[in-house]
């Protein structure tokens, strides 16, 4: 299966412009190592931003690997980035939650990070677990208690913003103390690890050194500035894909400078404001059409990439949620990406909802089916199948044919979505929300994630104790 939002020719216009970007404005950093880094290897400093030149963006590029591997605590679990699969992730930072018993929004808290992060591993179809935004613990260690929480409540892989470079240090000494040693952590990452430049392409001190950490430590690199068309860039989508492709290669750049070879991955969020109320909006047709524009420079690279995917501006689990999901992830699905984030988000990413991840386990269920493809095979055409059933005037029903590609999954099973006849359904009368809201609370009273020792747990709590005693100031 081949999608493509843009011809070559179109493809080849948004790049040139990217590097015209580069080569004219580059970044703005605040940080002393990243500037070194670039300045000593080949860029210049011009007006007191870094500018790169062709050659040092067309090095960096031919060192990139095209394909990495993410790991869970289970071996059940493996992310194959650059296998263009759409595994689903849910999403990060949403500071609020739908509150699973009143079906009200309020601020998240740590229990509902376990809860959530618990649900995501007993949900087939959603393969990478990111931390919500508890809004109980202390600020300064958020990202290493999201990650020791993550670590406890499920064996799937991980993503990881790092929010702050203080917190680079024990967020590896968690990941480390879970894999067994940072030799076995860099040969088997437990998660990728993104930093967010700010746009228009500033690479801020935190995200800067938080970069280079992450680089030193042999870990998958995420690169994730988020502009906003007609706020942060251009009222134009090309436009906001261009300059937002050029503040991800410049971090792509950096890293194959820093360690040629070093696994990166692209992370487009392209986003846009609601002119009416200052909103910013993460809601369709826009955000997937970026998101597949994006992708496809990501394929143009060969560079493992992610995109939003589960997004949209409705606040509760319901039709516009589904259709906005849908739309939203299956867009860059088609194009070939690795990853579709956001999965179990309302709100325009800002409020997480356990119904919705139930609901977007579903749809990830069937957008991987999608991008699975189609084999076409001797045995699938069935032509003497036809044939058989034809001349001995029976049915497919009987054919042993039928059993075995039934069995083998050749239709697509829901488990939310109603297929009964209306007499059946109407008995109950149970919508999708409803369906999803009982799911949820079925698998979070039974469904316990595989647990740490008792040795690598009390290491944790150190660890923490650590980060929350850190005085970054």
């Amino acid at each position: 299966m081949k999608f493509e939002l843009f011809s070559d020719g179109q493809l080849e216009k948004v790049h040139e412009a990217s590097l015209e970007i580069l080569k004219l404005l580059g970044i703005h950093t605040s940080s002393k190592r990243l500037k070194e880094l670039l300045l000593e290897r080949g860029c210049r400093e011009k007006n007191g931003r870094i500018v790169f030149s062709q050659d040092v963006v067309d090095t960096a590029l031919k060192t990139v690997p095209s394909r990495c591997q993410i790991y869970g605590r289970s071996d059940k679990y493996t992310v194959e980035m650059g296998s263009n699969k759409a595994y689903s992730q849910t999403c990060v930072g949403t500071p609020s939650i739908i509150d699973i018993d009143t079906g009200e929004k309020r601020d998240a808290n740590l229990k509902d990070l376990e809860d959530f992060t618990r649900l995501a591993d007993a949900l087939e179809f959603i393969n990478i677990v990111s931390p919500i935004f508890p809004r109980d613990v202390p600020q300064e260690a958020i990202v290493s208690v999201e990650t020791a929480a993550m670590l406890r409540n499920t064996t799937k892989p991980l993503r990881i913003t790092a929010e702050s470079s203080h917190e680079m240090k024990y967020i590896l000494e968690l990941l480390s103390a879970v894999a067994g040693g940072r030799e076995n952590l860099r040969k088997r990452p437990l998660a990728y690890i993104e930093v967010s430049p700010i746009s228009p392409l500033e690479y801020g001190f935190d995200p800067a050194e938080a970069m280079i950490d992450i680089l030193e430590a042999g870990l998958p690199l995420g690169i994730v500035p988020c502009p906003m068309m007609g706020s942060t860039g251009p009222m134009t989508l090309v436009g906001t894909v261009a300059q937002h492709n050029a503040e991800i290669l410049a971090g792509v750049v950096a890293s194959q400078l820093l360690k040629p070879g070093s696994p990166v991955i692209m992370s487009p969020r392209v986003t846009f404001m609601d002119m009416r109320s200052g909103v910013g909006l993460w809601a369709m047709p826009e955000m997937g059409l970026a998101a597949a524009a994006s992708v496809q420079l990501a394929r143009f690279y060969g560079i493992p990439s992610t995109a939003t995917g589960f997004s949209g501006a409705s606040k509760i689990a319901d039709a516009q949620s589904g259709y906005e999901h849908l739309y939203n992830a299956l867009m860059p699905a088609l194009i070939g990406t690795d990853i579709l984030a956001a999965a179990g988000s309302l709100e325009n990413v800002l409020t997480s909802c356990f119904a919705m991840l139930v609901i977007d386990n579903e749809l990830a269920s069937v957008i991987q089916r999608t991008v699975r493809g189609i084999e076409v095979s001797e045995d699938k055409l069935a032509v003497n199948v036809i044939a058989e059933v034809i001349n001995s005037q029976s049915n497919f029903l009987e054919h042993k044919h039928t059993r075995k590609h039934l069995r083998a999954g050749e239709l697509w099973t829901p488990v939310l979505s109603d297929r009964q006849t209306y007499e059946k359904w109407a008995l109950s009368k149970e919508t999708i929300e409803e369906k999803a809201r009982v799911k949820a609370k079925e698998l979070l009273a039974t469904h316990q994630a595989e647990p740490i020792s008792q040795e690598v747990n009390a290491e944790i709590d150190k660890i923490l104790k650590r980060a929350q005693e850190h005085n970054p100031h």
